[in-house]
């Protein structure tokens, strides 16, 4: 598997030694760390890894509260060679965060493929808007920038078989509700009630529909 996008990712990480780390990874930690737990997961895939600088710190570390133990989890990064090599078999649970807007808008379907060959239940994250990196080509790092609803076409044929956060707004480090990862508990209501003045209109159109948050978004 060769094409543009991967090409250049692994030209810049050549590059760049201390930029893509996986620091995505530890953005998400307790939604993965929940999930893993959860299902009692011990046999995991990192798809997209990065430099996965993060893992000694999230798995198997019993100095980091919160961190599950006893995980077997396995790096793969296509465009990082000391993670390159293409695993075997199967996992039960496998992880791609911040990957699938790195792949140019062609090989997408492709890329997808490939993930969901690993295993039925991923969890993913997809950034939609530009990167602040600019590859040694030019081009900006994410390479496919798309709404939503875009990704959620090219997911159809893996209903059932993953969760999706979109990052819709360039604010790392704030709480933000993201369209997809909705659901109406306490949990969410709180992150609405300290964030509705900043949601985009598709997200407050979304909210408006779910009972007990309609409220919240209208009062904002």
């Amino acid at each position: 598997m060769s094409y543009e996008s991967l090409e250049e990712a692994k030209k810049y990480h050549i590059h760049n030694h201390n930029f893509w780390a996986g620091e995505s990874l530890a953005e998400y930690k307790y939604q993965i760390w929940d999930i893993i737990k959860r299902n009692k997961y011990t046999n995991v895939l990192d798809y997209g890894c990065g430099k996965a600088v993060f893992h000694k710190l999230l798995f198997n570390n019993n100095k980091t509260p919160g961190a599950p133990q006893g995980i077997n989890i396995t790096c793969y990064d296509p465009a990082y060679v000391p993670f390159s090599k293409k695993p075997e078999g199967q996992f039960e649970f496998i992880i791609c965060t911040d990957v699938l807007e790195h792949v140019q808008e062609d090989k997408v379907e492709e890329v997808l493929a490939d993930i969901f060959s690993y295993g039925n239940n991923v969890f993913l994250t997809i950034t939609c808007y530009d990167a602040t990196q600019i590859l040694l080509n030019g081009k900006n790092a994410h390479y496919t920038v798309k709404e939503p609803d875009w990704w959620k076409q090219k997911l159809e044929p893996y209903n059932g078989k993953f969760m999706a956060i979109f990052q819709t707004k360039p604010h790392r480090g704030v709480e933000i509700v993201n369209k997809e990862e909705w659901e109406p508990n306490a949990e969410t209501i709180s992150k609405l009630e300290r964030n509705a003045r900043n949601l985009d209109p598709t997200q407050k159109e979304r909210a408006s529909n779910i009972p007990g948050l309609d409220k919240l978004v209208k009062d904002n």
